[in-house]
């Protein structure tokens, strides 16, 4: 059905999901609908375990000894199966609202950030998703943190930044269905290289490049520049950056098998 198994656009902030969107957008059987507002995933997992809980609840007391024998089930639910499919349904027309998803367009996605590093919303949405596409857009941690403090998030705590960034890098390792993006890699890559690439990310969608993709691609747009670069001030010192190694024993090693040479 529609609403099933979308593709997952995640990972921090500043790190290429906006430019992934828009460019799996170009795709004539893909539409990538923004990220969520206000209501969190933490809060809509939680819907469908009340929901369950709840379809549980009112099955066991349809046979509890004073209403069993009534003609018209006394209490209502739902089965867990059938819980899933509703909040599967629900979650997709929420998302959808504000998009332009096209009839022909058969594939649609959610751009969500530091989703794959939430352990628990990730266990539901890979239990009732689990034929979901992730791309996990991953960059330079430091660098990242730097252009959300310029831009978004004065006040970003570098400890909970590097902790959800090496979670969300975890999350790509551990999962099969998952691809990876790095854009500060590959926009320092030839055109050759940016095309096999694209064809392995299309691939792994099971699509193929089209000529929209390709002019995308050729024009190489930048997307989502909050602010100009003579207007960045905050640059992350080398004390904080060796605090963040020291505490977090995995990082360098993370960023070192992702080529950063901070790592």
């Amino acid at each position: 059905m529609q609403y099933d198994n979308p593709i997952v656009i995640t990972g921090p902030p500043r790190s290429g999901t906006t430019w992934m969107q828009f460019f799996l957008c170009s795709h004539p059987n893909i539409y990538i609908h923004g990220q969520e507002p206000k209501l969190s995933w933490e809060e809509s997992t939680q819907w469908l375990d009340k929901m369950i809980q709840a379809g549980e609840w009112g099955e066991k007391s349809n046979r509890s000894k004073t209403v069993k024998d009534y003609a018209i089930p006394h209490y209502s639910g739902s089965d867990p199966q059938r819980c899933e499919s509703i909040w599967r349904k629900m979650i997709y027309e929420f998302i959808s609202g504000y998009g332009n998803q096209k009839s022909g367009q058969t594939k649609w996605g959610h751009k969500a950030l530091w989703l794959c590093a939430r352990k628990k919303e990730v266990k539901t949405l890979l239990r009732v998703w689990s034929n979901a596409k992730w791309i996990i857009c991953i960059r330079d941690p430091f660098l990242s943190f730097e252009s959300q403090k310029n831009t978004f998030v004065k006040n970003q705590n570098l400890e909970e930044w590097i902790d959800l960034w090496i979670k969300s890098y975890e999350f790509y390792k551990s999962n099969n269905e998952s691809f990876l993006f790095q854009i500060d890699n590959l926009s320092q890559k030839n055109n050759e290289e940016k095309e096999e690439f694209i064809c392995d990310l299309l691939r792994f969608l099971g699509e193929s490049k089209t000529a929209e993709t390709d002019r995308f691609i050729s024009e190489w747009k930048v997307v989502h520049k909050a602010r100009p670069d003579v207007e960045r001030q905050f640059r992350l010192g080398d004390k904080r950056r060796n605090e963040m190694f020291e505490k977090y024993s995995k990082l360098k090693a993370y960023m070192q098998e992702l080529g950063y040479k901070n790592g």
